[in-house]
């Protein structure tokens, strides 16, 4: 139903031959990773059995979900130290500009992230959590897990009884695992959902080695691609995320600061840290 709402809401402009042609093969192609998914043997269960112990792990606490635009060179990050926090894709790189690591890795994109920087991802140490279609070009080590969506944006409160919902973006995905970790209140930081680009939504841009919509300028190299974003596809998951949180009477913010997202009430960062 919320993937029907979401193609009649569409601009029609927006829905380009070649759009319509990948979405059609990404359902066909998906056949297959819903078999292996659902497969009740081997790593299949495995992987399930340890995205189950992550099932109100946090309950009543606080986290932070940080996004990777280029405001969060504008914040202290040392003040999340002592925080739960989620990160995503390249954050990684954060490390060496000002030592922070999130407490969690999330990385969905398969094309864009998981396939250019394979490598990467696969030694990173941290808790992390992958797409599940491409978990046999990972080394499946003990702090690898592996995360099945749909093409719905349907907000999903446990991934192991409802697939993911797709919003477009790796950060609906971390929304929806952070309310199966049980995090009461979330805040998202780093979503500048401003991009610097005239591309069509999801079509591909081809990187000059000098990224703008990144917290670096080096977060694709030259000849490296990304999608443009789909501005109207992610609000709409945004919408349900903040509908799921509210009417399980937790707290989801945006503490970006001159973030362009509207969905969520503002909230400023250095605040959260005040003592009562």
């Amino acid at each position: 139903m919320e993937g029907i709402k979401r193609l009649l809401s569409f601009n029609i402009k927006d829905l380009t031959f070649g759009r319509v042609v990948r979405a059609i093969l990404r359902r066909i192609g998906n056949i297959w990773y819903l078999g292996t998914w659902y497969f009740p043997f081997g790593f299949s269960k495995l992987n399930k059995e340890k995205i189950r112990k992550f099932k109100d792990i946090h309950a009543g606490k606080r986290c932070f979900i940080v996004c990777n635009g280029p405001s969060l060179n504008k914040m202290d990050l040392s003040l999340l130290k002592d925080e739960y926090t989620i990160g995503m894709n390249r954050i990684y790189l954060m490390e060496e500009i000002n030592n922070f690591r999130p407490s969690y890795l999330f990385c969905y994109d398969k094309a864009v992230q998981l396939m250019q920087f394979t490598e990467e991802f696969d030694a990173v140490d941290m808790t992390c959590f992958y797409n599940w279609d491409l978990n046999n070009i990972f080394s499946k080590k003990e702090n690898q897990h592996f995360l099945k969506g749909r093409f719905a944006p349907t907000f999903s409160k446990d991934p192991l009884k409802n697939m993911l919902g797709n919003g477009k973006t790796v950060t609906y995905i971390c929304i929806q695992f952070a309310f199966y970790m049980g995090f009461s209140e979330v805040y998202i930081i780093g979503k500048d959902h401003s991009y610097d680009t005239n591309v069509k939504p999801t079509n591909v841009v081809i990187s000059d080695g000098n990224d703008l919509n990144h917290f670096s300028p080096k977060y694709y190299k030259p000849g490296q691609k990304w999608d443009a974003p789909d501005y109207h596809s992610e609000e709409l998951a945004y919408r349900l995320a903040k509908k799921a949180f509210e009417d399980s009477g937790r707290i989801i913010k945006d503490a970006t600061p001159n973030g362009k997202l509207d969905i969520f009430e503002k909230v400023d960062f250095n605040q959260l840290f005040k003592k009562a």
